[in-house]
């Protein structure tokens, strides 16, 4: 039998509203911490962490799924819309004003076990406090929730280029998607501007290798 997770800790000074950032905002690293850490419960679910991380769970999201792209992974053919498609998803629903994400039932009630993600969370913590310790609410104008339906639109101009099988397209959008969703996680507004401005370049990138591949096509072509 299992039990409910104990309360997560409060942040000093914290808000109601999820996307307004408290003096000292909880660290994701702690949520997923004390999700791991809490006694009797036997499995987590995704619904389980969505709920932990409130409107933090985009960000969480986003990034996860940005990763394989930016170390690499998909430019093996087909990763890159496997992980794409799900972006588009929660992109749609980013603009569309969500305040969580969406998805159907039998994905929600995915679970893991709570000693392998107690043993994940541990793994992993230490290189996500490093890049905690460089982000810090500020510019708090670009992570209101207003801001986040906006950038689900360059969520969405992005997503589509990974999720396209466009040849050395996908990891230049994946890195301004993990750098946005840093930015959001953190109430970090200057990490989602970065993020946006490495957005725009990654588009014209893809944009130059779309139609430097058309051309080249229409060149094949003229030789027959």
């Amino acid at each position: 039998m299992t039990t409910e997770p104990a309360p997560l800790p409060s942040p000093d000074d914290g808000m109601p509203d999820a996307h307004t950032a408290p003096r000292h905002p909880v660290r994701i690293s702690e949520i997923l911490r004390h999700l791991a850490s809490t006694p009797g419960r036997e499995r987590i679910t995704l619904g389980d962490v969505i709920d932990a991380l409130e409107a933090r769970a985009f960000g969480v999201l986003m990034l996860v799924l940005s990763l394989p792209n930016v170390v690499g992974v998909g430019t093996v053919p087909g990763v890159s819309t496997l992980f794409g498609a799900p972006q588009l998803l929660f992109a749609i629903q980013m603009m569309a004003g969500a305040k969580s994400p969406w998805l159907p039932q039998r994905f929600m009630r995915a679970s893991i076990a709570t000693s392998e993600m107690a043993r994940i969370v541990e793994k992993v913590r230490p290189r996500l406090e490093k890049v905690e310790k460089r982000l810090r609410p500020r510019l708090l104008t670009l992570t209101t929730p207003f801001a986040e339906r906006l950038t689900g639109f360059m969520y969405l101009l992005l997503a589509t280029a990974v999720a396209l099988p466009i040849p050395l397209a996908n990891n230049l959008p994946s890195v301004a998607m993990a750098v946005m969703s840093l930015g959001f996680i953190a109430f970090d507004g200057a990490f989602v501007l970065a993020g946006i401005m490495i957005g725009l370049v990654s588009l014209v990138v893809a944009v130059l290798v779309v139609l430097g591949g058309i051309a080249a096509f229409w060149k094949l072509l003229s030789f027959f």
